[in-house]
């Protein structure tokens, strides 16, 4: 399994950069999808955020994502 370094838009490091971490490349597309909701689920509100439809379409798919890293053991180590 090839591993590649992927910068992420939602943990920042002490001077606000994205973390990097070394993931699975075949995951990379699912880490960014889970991301991406958690970003839009931050933006309504984060975990104060009511339950609307909108924010729980956005938990749905970032629990899927979450899944399926989980599933495939694409779990990520940072790179320091």
């Amino acid at each position: 399994m090839s591993k590649v370094i992927y910068t992420s838009p939602v943990f920042k490091d002490e001077n606000g950069n994205g973390r990097k971490f070394l993931i699975a490349a075949e995951g990379v597309s699912t880490h960014a999808k889970r991301d991406a909701m958690l970003i839009k689920m931050i933006a309504l509100g984060g975990i104060n955020a009511k339950p609307t439809e909108e924010f729980m379409g956005y938990r749905k798919k970032m629990m899927a994502a979450k899944r399926k890293i989980e599933k495939n053991g694409w779990f990520s180590a940072e790179v320091v």
